[in-house]
Protein backbone atom coordinates (compact mmCIF):
# COMPACT_ATOMS: atom_id res chain seq x y z
CA UNK A 1 0.00 0.00 0.00
CA UNK A 2 1.31 3.46 -0.91
CA UNK A 3 1.92 5.67 2.09
CA UNK A 4 0.08 8.99 2.24
CA UNK A 5 2.41 11.95 2.71
CA UNK A 6 1.38 15.19 4.35
CA UNK A 7 1.85 18.16 2.03
CA UNK A 8 5.41 19.53 2.52
CA UNK A 9 4.02 23.07 2.78
CA UNK A 10 2.27 22.15 6.03
CA UNK A 11 3.49 23.87 9.20
CA UNK A 12 2.77 24.04 12.90
CA UNK A 13 0.47 26.92 13.75
CA UNK A 14 0.73 26.86 17.54
CA UNK A 15 1.00 24.58 20.56
CA UNK A 16 -1.92 24.66 23.02
CA UNK A 17 -0.94 24.06 26.65
CA UNK A 18 -3.38 23.36 29.45
CA UNK A 19 -1.97 25.14 32.52
CA UNK A 20 -2.62 25.19 36.25
CA UNK A 21 -1.61 28.81 36.98
CA UNK A 22 -2.36 30.97 33.96
CA UNK A 23 -0.86 34.13 35.47
CA UNK A 24 2.48 32.50 36.31
CA UNK A 25 2.76 30.80 32.92
CA UNK A 26 1.83 33.95 30.99
CA UNK A 27 4.46 35.96 32.84
CA UNK A 28 7.17 33.31 32.40
CA UNK A 29 6.77 32.94 28.65
CA UNK A 30 6.72 36.73 28.20
CA UNK A 31 9.50 37.69 30.62
CA UNK A 32 11.81 34.71 30.12
CA UNK A 33 11.32 33.61 26.50
CA UNK A 34 10.36 36.86 24.81
CA UNK A 35 6.92 35.95 23.50
CA UNK A 36 4.38 38.76 23.25
CA UNK A 37 0.73 38.80 24.33
CA UNK A 38 -1.54 38.84 21.30
CA UNK A 39 -4.79 38.20 23.14
CA UNK A 40 -5.30 38.18 26.90
CA UNK A 41 -8.44 36.64 28.34
CA UNK A 42 -9.60 35.44 31.72
CA UNK A 43 -9.19 31.76 30.88
CA UNK A 44 -7.04 31.79 27.73
CA UNK A 45 -3.97 33.69 26.48
CA UNK A 46 -2.49 33.79 22.98
CA UNK A 47 1.27 34.39 22.82
CA UNK A 48 3.44 34.94 19.77
CA UNK A 49 5.05 37.65 17.65
CA UNK A 50 3.49 41.10 17.34
CA UNK A 51 5.66 41.85 14.30
CA UNK A 52 3.85 39.37 12.06
CA UNK A 53 0.81 38.65 14.29
CA UNK A 54 1.76 34.98 14.48
CA UNK A 55 0.39 32.91 17.36
CA UNK A 56 2.92 30.36 18.64
CA UNK A 57 1.48 29.34 21.99
CA UNK A 58 -2.01 29.13 23.47
CA UNK A 59 -2.33 28.88 27.25
CA UNK A 60 -5.66 27.74 28.69
CA UNK A 61 -6.44 27.29 32.38
CA UNK A 62 -8.06 24.31 34.06
CA UNK A 63 -5.06 21.98 34.21
CA UNK A 64 -4.16 19.83 37.21
CA UNK A 65 -0.56 19.16 38.22
CA UNK A 66 0.54 15.54 37.78
CA UNK A 67 2.54 13.88 40.55
CA UNK A 68 4.93 12.27 38.07
CA UNK A 69 5.81 12.50 34.34
CA UNK A 70 3.17 11.15 31.96
CA UNK A 71 3.18 10.14 28.31
CA UNK A 72 2.46 12.65 25.57
CA UNK A 73 3.95 15.80 24.12
CA UNK A 74 6.74 16.70 26.55
CA UNK A 75 8.54 19.52 24.71
CA UNK A 76 8.42 21.83 21.70
CA UNK A 77 11.07 23.83 19.88
CA UNK A 78 11.11 27.56 19.27
CA UNK A 79 13.26 27.88 16.14
CA UNK A 80 14.74 31.36 15.77
CA UNK A 81 16.24 33.01 12.67
CA UNK A 82 19.89 33.39 13.74
CA UNK A 83 22.35 31.94 16.24
CA UNK A 84 22.94 35.36 17.88
CA UNK A 85 19.25 35.37 18.85
CA UNK A 86 19.77 32.13 20.79
CA UNK A 87 22.95 33.51 22.40
CA UNK A 88 21.14 36.66 23.50
CA UNK A 89 18.20 34.69 24.90
CA UNK A 90 20.48 32.29 26.77
CA UNK A 91 22.46 35.20 28.25
CA UNK A 92 19.20 36.70 29.48
CA UNK A 93 17.95 33.38 30.91
CA UNK A 94 21.17 32.76 32.80
CA UNK A 95 21.11 36.29 34.20
CA UNK A 96 17.60 35.60 35.51
CA UNK A 97 18.70 32.36 37.14
CA UNK A 98 16.70 30.09 34.82
CA UNK A 99 18.27 26.60 34.58
CA UNK A 100 19.43 25.92 31.01
CA UNK A 101 20.88 22.68 29.62
CA UNK A 102 24.26 22.31 27.99
CA UNK A 103 24.44 23.19 24.30
CA UNK A 104 23.56 20.55 21.68
CA UNK A 105 23.84 20.28 17.93
CA UNK A 106 22.08 18.15 15.32
CA UNK A 107 22.43 17.90 11.57
CA UNK A 108 20.19 20.94 11.21
CA UNK A 109 20.21 22.93 14.45
CA UNK A 110 22.00 23.98 17.60
CA UNK A 111 20.67 25.30 20.87
CA UNK A 112 19.67 24.59 24.47
CA UNK A 113 16.78 23.13 26.44
CA UNK A 114 14.89 24.43 29.45
CA UNK A 115 11.65 23.70 31.30
CA UNK A 116 8.68 25.98 31.97
CA UNK A 117 7.28 26.34 35.52
CA UNK A 118 4.78 23.49 35.02
CA UNK A 119 7.16 20.96 33.47
CA UNK A 120 6.82 21.32 29.70
CA UNK A 121 10.18 21.36 27.95
CA UNK A 122 11.16 24.20 25.62
CA UNK A 123 13.93 23.80 23.05
CA UNK A 124 15.43 27.13 22.02
CA UNK A 125 17.39 26.57 18.83
CA UNK A 126 18.74 28.07 15.65
CA UNK A 127 17.46 26.04 12.71
CA UNK A 128 20.04 26.38 9.95
CA UNK A 129 17.88 25.05 7.11
CA UNK A 130 16.19 28.19 5.78
CA UNK A 131 19.55 29.98 5.73
CA UNK A 132 21.59 27.31 3.93
CA UNK A 133 22.04 26.32 0.31
CA UNK A 134 20.51 22.89 -0.30
CA UNK A 135 23.09 20.15 0.04
CA UNK A 136 25.52 22.10 2.18
CA UNK A 137 25.57 20.56 5.62
CA UNK A 138 21.84 20.21 6.33
CA UNK A 139 20.83 16.70 7.35
CA UNK A 140 17.48 15.49 8.75
CA UNK A 141 18.93 12.00 9.21
CA UNK A 142 21.28 13.37 11.87
CA UNK A 143 18.59 14.49 14.31
CA UNK A 144 19.89 13.13 17.62
CA UNK A 145 21.29 15.94 19.75
CA UNK A 146 25.00 15.76 20.53
CA UNK A 147 26.81 17.89 23.14
CA UNK A 148 28.76 20.85 21.77
CA UNK A 149 31.08 23.36 23.44
CA UNK A 150 29.24 26.31 24.93
CA UNK A 151 29.70 29.35 22.69
CA UNK A 152 30.69 32.67 24.18
CA UNK A 153 27.62 34.56 25.35
CA UNK A 154 27.08 38.29 24.90
CA UNK A 155 26.48 40.63 27.82
CA UNK A 156 22.94 40.03 29.12
CA UNK A 157 20.48 42.62 27.82
CA UNK A 158 19.01 45.09 30.30
CA UNK A 159 15.46 44.11 29.36
CA UNK A 160 13.80 40.87 28.31
CA UNK A 161 14.60 40.34 24.60
CA UNK A 162 11.63 39.84 22.26
CA UNK A 163 11.78 36.90 19.86
CA UNK A 164 11.98 38.17 16.27
CA UNK A 165 10.21 36.84 13.18
CA UNK A 166 10.37 34.41 11.52
CA UNK A 167 10.51 32.41 14.79
CA UNK A 168 8.38 29.27 14.40
CA UNK A 169 7.59 25.97 16.14
CA UNK A 170 10.19 23.71 14.59
CA UNK A 171 9.59 20.34 16.22
CA UNK A 172 7.70 18.43 18.87
CA UNK A 173 8.99 15.87 21.37
CA UNK A 174 6.73 12.98 22.39
CA UNK A 175 7.55 10.60 25.24
CA UNK A 176 5.76 7.26 25.19
CA UNK A 177 5.95 3.67 26.46
CA UNK A 178 4.73 2.48 23.03
CA UNK A 179 7.36 3.71 20.58
CA UNK A 180 6.45 1.49 17.62
CA UNK A 181 2.73 2.24 17.87
CA UNK A 182 3.38 5.98 18.07
CA UNK A 183 5.84 5.99 15.16
CA UNK A 184 3.41 3.95 13.05
CA UNK A 185 0.64 6.48 13.75
CA UNK A 186 2.79 9.52 12.95
CA UNK A 187 4.20 7.93 9.81
CA UNK A 188 1.26 6.07 8.30
CA UNK A 189 -1.82 7.80 9.70
CA UNK A 190 -0.55 11.38 9.67
CA UNK A 191 1.81 11.12 6.69
CA UNK A 192 5.22 12.00 8.10
CA UNK A 193 8.55 10.76 6.70
CA UNK A 194 10.59 8.50 8.98
CA UNK A 195 14.17 9.80 9.04
CA UNK A 196 15.75 7.78 11.88
CA UNK A 197 14.69 5.02 14.26
CA UNK A 198 16.36 2.99 17.01
CA UNK A 199 14.90 0.71 19.67
CA UNK A 200 14.21 3.70 21.92
CA UNK A 201 14.00 6.81 19.70
CA UNK A 202 12.74 8.01 16.32
CA UNK A 203 12.57 11.22 14.29
CA UNK A 204 10.01 12.00 11.59
CA UNK A 205 9.61 15.10 9.43
CA UNK A 206 7.43 16.99 7.00
CA UNK A 207 8.83 19.34 4.36
CA UNK A 208 12.34 20.20 3.19
CA UNK A 209 15.18 22.36 4.44
CA UNK A 210 13.33 25.64 3.87
CA UNK A 211 9.90 24.74 5.30
CA UNK A 212 9.56 21.88 7.73
CA UNK A 213 8.79 20.57 11.16
CA UNK A 214 9.60 17.34 12.95
CA UNK A 215 8.32 14.99 15.62
CA UNK A 216 10.84 13.32 17.91
CA UNK A 217 9.54 10.17 19.67
CA UNK A 218 11.30 8.90 22.80
CA UNK A 219 10.53 5.57 24.49
CA UNK A 220 10.07 5.95 28.23
CA UNK A 221 8.40 3.78 30.86
CA UNK A 222 5.70 6.25 31.97
CA UNK A 223 1.97 6.04 32.40
CA UNK A 224 -0.86 7.66 30.40
CA UNK A 225 -1.62 11.36 30.73
CA UNK A 226 -4.85 12.16 32.63
CA UNK A 227 -7.38 14.12 30.60
CA UNK A 228 -6.99 17.37 32.57
CA UNK A 229 -3.26 17.18 33.31
CA UNK A 230 -1.10 20.23 32.62
CA UNK A 231 0.92 20.20 29.42
CA UNK A 232 0.10 19.88 25.76
CA UNK A 233 -3.61 19.79 24.94
CA UNK A 234 -3.28 19.84 21.16
CA UNK A 235 -1.10 21.16 18.33
CA UNK A 236 -2.46 23.27 15.48
CA UNK A 237 -1.16 22.16 12.06
CA UNK A 238 -1.83 24.35 9.03
CA UNK A 239 -2.27 22.54 5.71
CA UNK A 240 -2.40 24.35 2.35
CA UNK A 241 -5.63 23.19 0.69
CA UNK A 242 -8.85 21.14 0.75
CA UNK A 243 -7.25 18.37 -1.30
CA UNK A 244 -4.88 17.63 1.58
CA UNK A 245 -7.77 17.67 4.05
CA UNK A 246 -9.71 15.19 1.92
CA UNK A 247 -6.66 12.96 1.59
CA UNK A 248 -6.20 12.94 5.37
CA UNK A 249 -9.82 11.93 5.90
CA UNK A 250 -9.54 9.19 3.27
CA UNK A 251 -6.38 7.86 4.90
CA UNK A 252 -8.11 7.70 8.29
CA UNK A 253 -10.91 5.64 6.75
CA UNK A 254 -8.48 3.37 4.89
CA UNK A 255 -6.50 2.65 8.07
CA UNK A 256 -9.61 2.24 10.20
CA UNK A 257 -8.61 5.06 12.56
CA UNK A 258 -11.76 6.21 14.37
CA UNK A 259 -10.40 8.55 17.04
CA UNK A 260 -10.95 11.83 15.19
CA UNK A 261 -13.46 14.61 14.71
CA UNK A 262 -14.17 16.48 11.47
CA UNK A 263 -16.02 19.79 11.60
CA UNK A 264 -17.41 20.42 8.12
CA UNK A 265 -18.74 23.89 9.01
CA UNK A 266 -15.39 25.24 10.26
CA UNK A 267 -13.34 22.91 8.07
CA UNK A 268 -11.00 21.41 10.64
CA UNK A 269 -9.94 17.86 11.44
CA UNK A 270 -8.82 16.92 14.95
CA UNK A 271 -6.98 13.58 15.19
CA UNK A 272 -6.23 12.05 18.58
CA UNK A 273 -3.32 9.61 18.54
CA UNK A 274 -1.43 7.51 21.07
CA UNK A 275 -0.57 9.29 24.35
CA UNK A 276 -3.13 12.05 23.64
CA UNK A 277 -0.96 13.38 20.81
CA UNK A 278 -3.75 15.48 19.29
CA UNK A 279 -3.19 17.38 16.04
CA UNK A 280 -5.76 19.90 14.86
CA UNK A 281 -5.52 20.31 11.08
CA UNK A 282 -6.94 23.44 9.47
CA UNK A 283 -6.54 25.08 6.07
CA UNK A 284 -4.38 28.16 5.57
Amino acid sequence: MTQMMLNPSSRIGFVALRVHDLSVMRTWYVKMLGLEILQDGRHQVLLGLQANHRVLLLLEDGGTMASKPTAGLSAFALSVPTLPVVLKQVAWLKAQGVPVSGWFKTGFSRGVRLTDPEGTGVILEYDEGPRLVVGHGYNFTDAAGKPMPSPRLPKPPARAPILPPPTFIGRLVVETPVLDETVDHVQHTLGFILQQKTASWAYLTIGDNTMHFGIEVIKRAIGPRPAKAVGAHYVSVIIPNHSMMNLLKLNLQTRGWTDFKYDAVNDYLMIDGPNHLTLWFSIA
